[in-house]
């Protein structure tokens, strides 16, 4: 079933629908209250909208009822006929321009038919796999700004994953040829309605460790407290701060990702790095803008591909964005095409276990396998059940079998396929790790990680215990100092919170340490001033 409709005010009084086994996909006039129409399509897990009329933004991207993508109240239900008149009707969303912004005559506004004009659409619900929708938004020829450029961009629905597939695809109606970077921007949520808690909301990319922009991995345009720095090893953190700055990246590892720390949930993307190409903005792959503090208030998670040579009448190119949702909490160490990372495995000795924390991308399961050097497998834990919509807190006792090299932790979806790998370590590194070659705190007794964590004011520890027991909690540096003594003596019975407040010492890494009858346990800490 195929569904082609020639301009965005073809829905005004319309509602189509179409279903897959897994996902819908609608057209719903006054959607949200919003005042425009929009392409709506679900599957269980996520909740996707474009407005075609409005340059085929999306509006909407939430994992269950859990937000990310902007939206401007005092923009909603208008439209503007494009022009070259000076002005930037910012609704929010996400959208795709020509990069870089400094061939634009004047460095702004954005090219007015490509950023705001209406846009064509096009529902394809019969797409290969049999359980996936799909919308193209397809906008006219811009008139002023890179002349005679188009943009087409089809966004495609999953069954059984939050995953969104985004083919941004430029042309060149022009009979010259012309040189562009395809630039996607998705203005992101900086706060709860009512409220002003911008500490929670946190964007994490990687650090190449080879930048152009010199050991930080980063070219800010200026200060701003929303710079953290490496906020865990190799990766940097932005942490929402409205000064109207913004900061470049170029990732050697094509991931991003937003965060919505006080909600537990992450929206990442995953794209292709193509290393030794041209980028535009000094060598750019991505970058983040915090706005200033007047409305409207928000972040930009920007995204940028290689420069391509676009052939004349008619030449194309196309870049994709992988977008993905979890539930999960920063920061976020590694993203892949089945989840993100936040706590690393690790092994106890002792009691035989292995622990991680991930947000997941895919319902289905995760399995815990052991390789030889050669890769071949010598054995597969127990399966855990995963969904988009719940933390993975892998806990999984096993014996590690001799010869084992590498642990992998594999994801499979709900069918039994196998999606991915998530997180792989070294076995012996496993077994070295700091605090893994002694027994552990006995069961009964554990130190949950810090919340919240990263934190730039206080993090609260919770010790649970079964008894009472001898024992010590204290904060160690990243060299075994100790930094702060929480409490010493007995531990009763029950639950008990802790609160560590740094001060004045330095940003980085730190470990909560409980000792209990000469074992321990150790979370890591995450503190940015």
């Amino acid at each position: 079933m195929r569904i082609a409709l020639l301009l965005a005010a073809c829905f005004g009084s319309m509602m189509l629908h179409a279903q897959t086994p897994n996902v819908s996909v609608r057209t719903i006039p006054n959607y949200n209250g919003w005042g425009w129409s929009a392409v709506v399509m679900q599957n269980g897990f996520i909740t996707f909208a474009a407005v075609p009329a409005i340059g085929g933004r999306v509006m909407q991207y939430d994992l269950g009822t859990l937000s990310s993508v902007y939206t401007y109240p005092a923009e909603l239900g208008k439209t503007y006929t494009p022009a070259p008149n000076g002005q930037w009707h910012n609704f929010g969303g996400f959208k795709t321009w020509p990069a870089p912004q400094s061939r634009w005559p004047n460095s702004w506004p954005p090219p007015p038919v490509l950023d705001y004009g209406s846009y064509a659409f096009e529902i394809d619900s019969l797409s290969p796999p049999a359980d996936t929708s799909a919308v193209t938004v397809s906008s006219q020829a811009e008139k002023w700004i890179a002349p005679r450029i188009r943009f087409q961009r089809r966004a495609a629905v999953f069954g059984g994953t939050s995953r969104i597939k985004m083919d941004q695809t430029i042309i060149n109606d022009s009979n010259a040829a012309q040189s562009w970077s395809v630039w996607g921007v998705t203005q992101a949520i900086v706060n709860h309605p009512g409220q002003r808690d911008y500490e929670n909301f946190w964007v994490y990319f990687p650090i190449n460790p080879n930048s152009v922009f010199g050991p930080g991995g980063v070219s800010p345009d200026g200060q701003s407290k929303a710079w953290k720095g490496e906020v865990a090893p190799g990766v940097y953190g932005v942490q929402f701060s409205p000064d109207g700055r913004k900061i470049y990246g170029d990732p050697h590892k094509g991931w991003i990702a937003y965060v919505n720390q006080s909600d537990t949930v992450v929206f990442a993307k995953t794209f292709d790095i193509v290393h030794g190409a041209q980028y535009p903005d000094g060598g750019s792959r991505v970058a983040v803008y915090v706005s200033g503090s007047v409305a409207p208030i928000y972040l930009e998670v920007e995204i940028k591909s290689p420069t391509v040579q676009l052939a004349a009448n008619g030449g194309t190119y196309s870049f994709t964005e992988n977008w993905w949702a979890a539930r999960a909490s920063g920061p976020i160490l590694d993203v892949d095409s089945v989840g993100a990372v936040t706590g690393r495995l690790s092994y106890n000795a002792a009691s035989r276990s292995l622990s991680a924390l991930y947000g997941v991308f895919y319902k289905g399961t995760a399995r815990v396998a052991f390789l030889d050097a050669g890769g071949q497998l010598l054995a597969e834990g127990q399966p855990h059940a995963v969904s988009p919509l719940s933390v993975f807190r892998l806990e999984d006792t096993v014996a590690i079998p001799g010869g084992a090299a590498r642990a992998e932790v594999r994801i499979y979806d709900e069918p039994g396929g196998f999606r991915g790998i998530l997180d792989t370590a070294d076995v012996y590194r496993l077994i070295s790790a700091v605090g893994t070659h002694s027994p552990a705190v006995p069961p009964g007794y554990s130190l949950a990680p810090g919340y919240p964590n990263p934190f730039n004011g206080g993090t609260v520890l919770t010790v649970s215990c079964t008894g009472p027991a001898q024992g010590v909690l204290r904060i160690c540096d990243m060299l075994g100092r100790e930094v702060a003594l929480l409490k010493s003596g007995t531990f009763e019975a029950g639950e008990h919170r802790y609160t560590w407040n740094p001060g004045k010492i330095a940003s980085g890494l730190y470990l909560a340490s409980l000792e209990i009858g000469g074992t321990r346990q150790v979370q890591r800490l995450v503190y940015v001033r």
